[in-house]
């Protein structure tokens, strides 16, 4: 039976010491935060570790947490912070992009033909425009959280959400 308590109660029954509180938290927002680190690091390992990271990072930091704010929000951008630091700190980011395309490109074939343009135009999109465009639609998140998430402004969430949309619409054009 599902947990009924909100992501604020939760959270404040994590910080009161309870393990099961949090651990609901990650259920409910682990392919929320999943999908936001792989839109951002184009390579399902990075993504993973990202996902991780976040998780630890939230639960570490959960005395920050201000409950008048959505906690999926609040999550998502320490995972778009530490997707961020992660491409800081490497150079081999051009060989992420190719890999997670070929990725894409092999479950593509696995996939009928529709999914599979889909996918595989998903994976070619920017880091910069992939991730608002999942935020958006995929997350279903308004553009005022888009952009604190990403530490963009909501004119910019708004911006690439629209050239993601686009470029998506010309890639799949025959």
């Amino acid at each position: 039976m599902a947990d009924e308590r909100t992501d604020q109660a939760l959270a404040q029954d994590s910080l009161a010491g309870n393990r099961c509180a949090f651990e609901e938290l990650v259920r409910r927002h682990q392919d929320a935060v999943f999908g936001l680190a792989a839109s951002l690091a184009r390579n399902r390992e990075d993504a993973e570790d990202m996902a991780q990271e976040a998780f630890i990072r939230a639960y570490g930091k959960l005395e920050q947490y201000n409950p008048e704010y959505s906690f999926k929000a609040w999550l998502l951008r320490i995972c778009a912070n530490q997707t961020k630091n992660l491409f800081r700190s490497r150079t081999r980011r051009r060989r992420a992009e190719e890999g997670h395309v070929r990725e894409a490109e092999v479950r593509a074939s696995e996939q009928p033909a529709d999914y599979g343009e889909l996918e595989v135009a998903l994976a070619r999109l920017p880091p910069k425009l992939g991730a608002p465009l999942r935020l958006k639609h995929m997350e279903g998140l308004p553009y005022e959280e888009i952009a604190a998430i990403l530490g963009i402004g909501v004119s910019a969430a708004k911006m690439r959400t629209l050239r993601a949309r686009n470029l998506l619409m010309e890639m799949l054009q025959p």
